[in-house]
């Protein structure tokens, strides 16, 4: 007899995209072997019972696993691949430049970022464990990676406890669809570059799959005369078993090479600002700096019985670094118009483990479903680090004449150290839904101890700084309003380690800056839930930092003399707006207002670089309905005033020289906005051409305030280009 919920004749029904039903009673699953008997009297069907609710694509966002933006009560920006190509963003330094909220700091080797006045110091790849960003980090080609995003604030769960955010990222995976791209670009002062990027089954029944990219870089640059040179390859593989099992791995190279690097310009000795012409570099053109990274990864994601799954991601880097140079530093005396010219050589060998190894799942309780994520991860790295810095002679710095090109690895090294670090942990989470709108997250990280260990090869001193283990908790709150709108509040607690200070010279070590990140704010979906708009007010707080007293040599790798006394705290108001107004208007939106303050030091600015105001805004609209195949975009990074507190000296009539007192002095960028062009043509499906401006009125400005003596960064001048893609 047939069930009575299968009707008698076929019916369909029409469900919206982007809604996921669940129908009360299924058909049976095998087809009747009775023969059919003709139905002649008119029958009355069972209801058919149709839940929907609106499914969110998912985000790379912080945590583990992918969760939507509006399910986690903290402040997150992901850039998607799309944003990427529009705005023809090449590396992780692009990408944040352009992401909500954040300071750039440019300095002689590698670049800071700030957030909410705190620096960003923590980088996370694939969901997997935390690590520390070093100098390689900024220039990763973003060739390898599907999207970014940052968590602002405190990631403590999940072994980011650093008040300035998280930075993650989400590797380019094997898809099951054969896809091949290849991009050519050309732009300003000779920049070249080429990628393809290759993916699809590699078997007939589609369980095995890979992905290959390269990517190949020649370029100059507005500073002169500079010139850089990348390759970069990268392949995964991934086999897929069963259906419920993934297993990929998969590995990249890449190797830069620039020659005569940008070193910081210097200003007076009073702080005015000599006015160099942008193509100014303080540095010897026949410097050089190489990197070479490597990373290998693998990963296991199983889903397990009743909705559990169990993620297991393994990475290991390893970097080669070189650099050779000589670079002018120091202010400009108005009569002499000198600087010094100090010669540079370092050379780099780091590696680096992470593990991270967590199940997910769920269990109903009291009429509502429970979420639980637990884990363990573990973090271990080493550091050898050989550096000379040797002072040459003065030099005029308006007709700089460099120091001869010394030879490299030099016949000694002035300084050589090895670090080594291990951390590991547990965490977990569970997010409770007492009731049907209300989620209630509470959970928590316990580490089993910090160790590291530094030695001073030539020396012999050899320290160990161990930090105890420590539980930081984590408590969230998340309220459905509406089906559109959430309210969230969360506290995240900081706990960073600071064993490698003393107070005196017999110790002891500092204890751990404390702190928390008290965040509120809510989500809002817009356009049939594809743009979100957010708003959030912080307030972060740090205690018993470390705070500089005097210095005195301790003969080993500890530094003296500081006292935990520290206290800051840092207010705000972070604004965002992300997604498409429009099926043909997307657009990205951040404003961030920040008030930090230093309260040991009577509230003055503790990051005075983080101007008050940032926004930045991208837009894009597809123009077929006008000119079909035709998009254009533009967009504007501005912000506030910024400044570096200095102490420069004053100018004496007796000498006619500024060789008086020192007094305290603010070298100031004040406020600017650049903009963003961009005009796209897809000529047919598969090709597409681009064009994009950036710095479209040729600002002159510094991106990165500096001292009297160095640090100080023009902004990029106005730059042309142009790409062709070709997607089959």
């Amino acid at each position: 007899m047939p069930s009575r919920c299968a009707p008698s004749r076929p019916v369909s029904f029409l469900v919206p995209p982007l809604l996921g039903a669940a129908v009360a009673c299924a058909a049976p699953a095998l087809a009747q072997t009775e023969p059919a008997v003709e139905q002649k009297a008119e029958q009355t069907l069972a209801p058919v019972v149709i839940r929907a609710s609106r499914v969110e694509a998912p985000a790379a966002a912080a945590g583990k696993g992918d969760q939507a933006i509006k399910d986690v009560p903290q402040s997150i920006t992901v850039i998607t691949q799309e944003r990427i190509e529009q705005q023809s963003l090449k590396t992780l330094d692009d990408v944040m430049r352009q992401a909500t909220g954040v300071t750039r700091e440019q300095l002689w080797l590698r670049n800071d970022y700030y957030s909410r006045g705190l620096k960003i110091e923590n980088i996370r790849y694939d969901n997997g464990a935390t690590s520390v960003i070093t100098d390689r980090n900024n220039n990763a080609d973003l060739a390898q990676f599907e999207s970014v995003s940052l968590l602002r604030g405190v990631d403590g769960l999940y072994g980011a406890g650093n008040a300035g955010g998280v930075i993650s990222l989400r590797s380019k995976r094997a898809q099951a669809t054969k896809a091949v791209t290849a991009t050519l670009s050309a732009g300003s002062w000779a920049n070249y570059r080429a990628e393809l990027d290759a993916t699809g089954p590699l078997t007939d029944n589609g369980v095995l799959k890979g992905r290959a990219v390269a990517v190949f870089e020649d370029k100059d640059h507005f500073f002169k005369p500079s010139h850089s040179r990348r390759e970069m390859l990268y392949g995964m593989l991934q086999v897929d078993p069963s259906p419920d099992t993934a297993i990929y791995a998969g590995a990249s190279v890449q190797k830069d090479r620039q020659d005569a690097f940008n070193a910081s310009l210097m200003r007076y000795v009073d702080g005015a600002d000599p006015k160099f012409p942008r193509s100014a570099t303080m540095g010897a053109p026949w410097g050089w700096i190489e990197r070479k990274s490597l990373a290998l990864f693998a990963g296991l994601e199983q889903r397990l019985a009743a909705g559990w799954k169990l993620d297991l991601n393994v990475r290991r880097t390893e970097g080669r670094d070189g650099i050779n140079g000589a670079e002018l530093e120091g202010a400009i005396g108005y009569a002499t118009r000198e600087s010094d010219w100090w010669r540079y050589a370092d050379k780099t060998r780091a590696s680096e483990t992470l593990v991270d190894a967590n199940v997910q799942g769920g269990f109903e309780a009291f009429g509502q479903s429970h979420d639980v994520v637990f884990g363990i991860d573990h973090a271990r790295s080493s550091t050898d680090y050989d550096q000379n810095w040797t002072f040459y002679g003065a030099g005029n710095a308006f007709e700089r004449v460099a120091p001869p090109e010394w030879a490299y690895p030099p016949a000694a090294w002035e300084h050589s150290n090895h670090t080594g670090t291990q951390v590991s942990g547990v965490y977990g989470s569970l997010r409770m839904r007492p009731i049907e709108r209300l989620s209630l997250i509470v959970g928590g990280r316990r580490t089993f101890g910090e160790q590291q260990t530094m030695l001073d090869k030539l020396s012999s001193a050899r320290n160990e700084f161990k930090q105890k283990g420590s539980f930081t908790p984590y408590a969230g709150a998340v309220y459905e309003l509406t089906p559109s709108v959430s309210l969230y509040a969360s506290r995240s607690e900081i706990e960073k380690s600071q064993s490698r200070y003393l107070e005196t010279l017999a110790g002891p070590t500092l204890k751990p800056a404390t702190g928390s990140n008290t965040e509120l704010g809510v989500k809002v979906g817009l356009a049939g839930g594809k743009l979100l708009a957010s708003a959030a007010l912080f307030d972060v707080r740090l205690e018993n930092e470390a705070v500089y007293m005097l210095w005195s040599p301790t003969g080993s790798n500890a530094y003296c003399c500081y006292q935990a006394i520290g206290n800051k705290s840092s207010r705000g108001v972070d604004l965002e707006l992300n997604g498409k107004l429009t099926d043909e208007w997307e657009v990205a939106f951040g404003y961030t207002f920040n008030k930090n303050q230093d309260r040991q030091e009577g509230n003055e600015n503790f990051s005075s670089v983080t101007p008050r105001h940032i926004l930045k805004l991208w837009s894009n609209h597809n123009l077929g309905r006008f000119v079909p195949g035709l998009s254009a975009g533009w967009g504007v990074n501005a912000q506030s005033a910024n400044y570096r507190s200095d102490s420069v000296p004053a100018y004496n009539p007796a000498s006619g020289e500024f060789d008086g007192d020192y007094h305290a002095y603010n070298i100031v960028q004040k406020k600017y906005a650049v903009w963003a062009l961009r005009a796209a043509y897809e000529i047919n499906p598969q090709w597409t051409l681009a064009a994009n401006v950036d710095n479209v009125f040729d600002k002159r400005y510094f991106s990165t305030i500096g001292y009297s003596g160095y640090g100080n960064f023009y902004g990029e001048p106005r730059k042309l280009t142009v790409t062709l893609k070709a997607s089959y």
